[in-house]
């Protein structure tokens, strides 16, 4: 691949970030797996390595969105699953708690034969893992009447977004307005995700006091069917996937109404492995995918991939028709027709509107009417709009979120995370005298990035390695974090006995994607200068970033934004893996790339949660890079909407479709 290709790329990231509501796509807690070892993997299969090389296309960026994935997606493991109980079939009243059509799944016969891991000594007790369910071909889907205790089914809701989408083509983008909030909500996937809710949404009474826990949020804990009825590996390489039937695509313009069928979702997931798309990484591992019957579908994967089912649950991986991307040559401008709970009626420039699909396949489902996404930029006129009732559910500014509950007592909020996304700080581990490790970890010691969070953010914010992990249990608890911060003992002794020579000076570069960047910088400036040595903070813009920082990596130390990223193997291997030519701030270790291997082949949830947590350490021990502020995201609404969960994991938005009206009392 080109430098100039390369340079394209990843300029075209960095230059496109923008935090927006249920922004950045991420990687979920790993599912079952069947380790496939080293020596399983056919010889003319590229190695590891090269299958998380850089890519061999150029991204067109979105001048509007977020910007598309330039890390690679590729895992190198083969999943499978543990059988587990039925699960409830008895009607539910309360629609907080409403089970998804699921059963006992088919259980794989990978032909590989695995290899037994080294085990790594838990560091806690193991939790429950994400799990794949799929209902048997005998067996008929299941559907559980979701009737609200209180209230009205039906009903319109306005929701406030900051920004609209690009356009219309799910594929050709990575906005996750279009996916979770725009023309997104239309589709189906093969698989989706079942949420779980850390508990009751906070009151307007409830004040947003003390530091970001991870547990308060919403997490994804099972990967269950959407349009598949079942699933099965004919091999470690062959995933088959009987579809559910009576699946219908929406009757309108171009006028579809018609059963779908294994050929339209052959057709749209080999739309997406075009790698000029930006979402063609969550297929870069599919050699091809046929359908060998009308409800049947065989994805044949280039190597064994442990997040397939990741992928395939991935919002833009959207089941588009063949006649609507015929209309016109790709989705661009519509027209937006799926299989989902939602029908788009409207798409212009300030506002969306989607009605309910009346024959849903879950024909529960949606519980709302319908639902109006008006186009709000500014975060203050956002909350303006839900505090004089003319917006339901919006996305607003911490600060205002604050006032607005202190006041309205009827005002609801919840919060979520991404571990990946926030203020990323690297430094530069082949440059001058950041070489040196014990320097490095000193500069980590000698600042406190907590405080910078309580200061900036209100405590809404967190520390992390930056892995793209949804689950708070596969993340590095707070506790081992801040150890790596803030300790002026641990800061004498390895400076006991070291004279830094005179003249050694740094220069953080500081991308200018806002003020709380800058604030970073000037903040970890004052923590180098502490030990002695001169620094200057050079604000630059963020094409410079991408093209200096990212590209040249002229840089000493650098605060910015990263790119998104689409699952944990394709980040581990692109940016911490000493055999990646993206591995920005050079950094070398045989124990962390032994350990990300392992990981791409690890066949038990619990081990691999081990070996990522072993990662997390690694990594704050090189003291390299990492996420001095990790994003948190906060919604509010009124008390009359019921069943709110939202979340910003891989532009989800299923949980749309399960909301429903109570009565409205307003303050």
């Amino acid at each position: 691949m080109s430098r100039s290709i390369l340079r394209t790329g990843i300029v075209a990231a960095i230059c496109g970030l923008v935090l927006v509501i249920g922004c950045s796509e991420t990687e979920s807690t790993p599912t079952e797996t069947v380790i496939a070892t080293a020596t399983s993997i056919p010889t003319s299969t590229p190695t590891v390595v090269e299958q998380f090389a850089t890519p061999t296309a150029t991204i067109t960026p979105e001048p509007t969105a977020t910007p598309e994935p330039i890390e690679p997606t590729a895992t190198v493991s083969a999943p499978t699953v543990t059988p587990e109980s039925q699960p409830p079939t008895t009607t539910s009243t309360d629609p907080t708690s409403t089970p998804e059509p699921t059963a006992t799944p088919i259980t794989p016969t990978p032909t590989v034969t695995p290899e037994p891991p080294t085990p790594i000594p838990p560091t806690s007790t193991p939790v429950p893992t994400p799990q794949i369910t799929a209902t048997p071909n005998a067996i008929g889907p299941k559907f559980v009447t979701p009737a609200p205790v209180s209230g009205q089914r039906g009903g319109e809701i306005k929701v406030a977004v900051p920004q609209s989408p690009p356009h219309q083509d799910i594929h050709k983008s990575v906005s996750p307005i279009l996916a979770a909030w725009g023309p997104g909500i239309a589709y189906s996937r093969v698989f989706r995700y079942r949420w779980n809710s850390p508990g009751e949404a906070h009151s307007g009474t409830d004040a947003l006091s003390g530091r970001y826990d991870p547990n308060t949020s919403t997490s994804a804990y099972e990967i269950i069917c959407d349009l598949c009825e079942s699933w099965e590996f004919a091999d470690d390489t062959t995933l088959s996937i009987k579809l559910r039937p009576n699946v219908a695509w929406q009757d309108t313009n171009p006028g579809l109404g018609r059963d779908l069928t294994a050929t339209d979702v052959a057709f749209s997931i080999n739309r997406l492995t075009d790698p000029t798309f930006a979402n063609s990484p969550l297929v870069n591992t599919v050699a091809e995918v046929r359908a060998v019957s009308d409800d049947t579908v065989e994805i044949e994967l280039t190597l064994p991939d442990a997040e397939i089912f990741d992928k395939l649950a991935d919002a833009r991986m959207a089941i588009v028709s063949p006649e609507a991307v015929n209309l016109n040559g790709d989705l661009i401008e519509g027209p937006t027709i799926g299989t989902g709970p939602w029908i788009q009626t409207v798409f212009e420039t300030g506002a969306m509107r989607f009605e309910a699909n009346q024959d849903y396949f879950v024909p529960e489902l949606p519980l709302l009417d319908g639902i109006i996404v008006a186009i709000i930029e500014d975060a203050a006129s956002r909350t303006t709009s839900l505090r004089t009732g003319q917006m339901d559910l919006i996305q607003p500014a911490l600060n205002d979120l604050v006032d607005a509950v202190e006041r309205f007592p009827e005002l609801r909020w919840t919060r979520s995370h991404d571990a990946s996304a926030g203020i990323e700080v690297a430094f530069n581990t082949r440059r001058g005298y950041l070489v040196h490790h014990f320097l490095r970890n000193a500069i980590l010691y000698s600042w406190d990035p907590n405080a910078l969070i309580d200061t900036l953010h209100d405590g809404q914010s967190f520390i992390s390695s930056g892995l793209p992990l949804n689950d708070p249990h596969w993340l590095l608890p707070s506790e081992e974090i801040d150890s790596r911060f803030n300790d002026r003992k641990m800061v004498l002794e390895l400076m006991e006995g070291i004279s830094i020579p005179r003249g050694i000076d740094f220069t953080i570069r500081v991308g200018q994607f806002g003020d709380d960047y800058i604030d970073t910088a000037n903040s970890l400036a004052s923590a180098v200068q502490s030990l002695g040595i001169t620094v200057a903070v050079e604000p630059v813009s963020t094409r410079q970033f991408g093209e200096e920082v990212w590209l040249d990596r002229d840089y000493d130390i650098y605060v910015g934004a990263p790119p998104p990223q689409s699952s944990v193997t394709s980040m581990l291997f692109a940016i911490h893996h000493s055999g990646s030519l993206r591995n920005t701030t050079g950094y070398s270790s045989p124990e962390l790339d032994a350990l990300i291997e392992r990981q791409a082949t690890e066949n038990n949830p619990a081990t691999r949660r081990e070996l990522l947590l072993e990662i997390q350490r690694e990594i704050f021990r090189g003291a390299h890079l990492f996420r001095a502020a990790a994003n948190v995201y906060h919604w509010s609404w009124w008390s009359h909407l019921n069943n709110v969960v939202p979340n910003t994991f891989r532009a989800d938005s299923f949980w749309l479709a399960r909301m429903w009206l109570g009565d409205r009392v307003r303050g």
